[in-house]
């Protein structure tokens, strides 16, 4: 899997935002967020892995609503990307910090290095396409730490998989953007109409149901003045933006 990213200046129309809001029984609040006011951001344009992955399917009755938020919120931390383009990185090293937390392997939340990672793997800073070098010491000259996953397990094989699979830790998947996602203010979010803009990786960390609605408790990458404090609910159990296609549980 490899990404590339575009620069995405959102420019809001009054139009297409009083269309939204005239669409009846709408589950999500559309309206401008001021998080798009100060910044322009650039999106992963991830390809998918070609190949089927292999994947592991976590069996059990899961609770009819979970979420980290409520467990160990102490272990979540809500990035801003801002114009960087690599919510790959930020999603992946979010997830193995998260998890070494929840898991106690750490005592604290650490945030491990984002940046090592992109310079490591040979990708360009989406904000300046700059290729970064890949460090081996610390920049005092002392020995660089590295902890490593034990593995990464795609347990996108089913509704209830993803749900048991929470339950060892939050979960780093990807989803298909359109235009009216960057309209979402709040809400159980589910795509109505509007170009696609590209494929966001985003983390899974719970689940609920609100009005009949079940959803998704996902954390983004683009602070906590975007969305439900950094956080959105998108539908559940319909792979609504391929989002329940391809996730993995990052075991540390």
């Amino acid at each position: 899997m490899f990404a590339f990213t575009f620069a995405l200046s959102r420019v809001y129309s009054n139009s297409y935002l009083e269309m939204l809001k005239s669409i009846p029984d709408l589950t999500w609040t559309p309206g401008v967020s001021r998080y798009f006011l100060d910044e322009s951001i650039q999106l992963d344009k991830v390809k998918r892995v070609n190949q089927v992955s292999q994947k592991t399917r976590y069996v059990g009755t899961p609770p009819a609503s979970f979420s980290w938020l409520e467990q160990n919120p102490e272990c979540l931390k809500v990035d801003d990307i801002y114009s960087c383009g690599a919510s790959w990185a930020f999603s992946s090293v979010g997830s193995f910090s998260d998890n070494r937390c929840i898991s106690k392997k750490d005592s604290a939340r650490v945030s491990y290095s984002e940046q090592q990672m992109i310079s490591c793997v040979s990708y360009k800073s989406g904000s300046t396409g700059e290729q970064l070098k890949c460090q081996t010491s610390c920049d005092d000259g002392s020995a660089m730490k590295v902890v490593n996953s034990v593995a990464f397990q795609d347990v996108c094989s089913g509704e209830e998989s993803i749900m048991n699979a929470l339950n060892n830790g939050t979960i780093q998947t990807q989803m298909d953007t359109h235009q009216d996602f960057f309209y979402y203010t709040g809400g159980i979010y589910k795509h109505v109409f509007g170009e696609y803009e590209g494929r966001l990786m985003v983390i899974i960390v719970g689940y609920g149901e609100e009005n009949n609605t079940k959803f998704w408790i996902v954390r983004n990458t683009w602070g906590t003045a975007w969305g439900e404090q950094g956080y959105f609910r998108i539908e559940r159990g319909t792979n609504q933006c391929l989002i329940e296609q391809q996730c993995f549980l990052n075991v540390v």
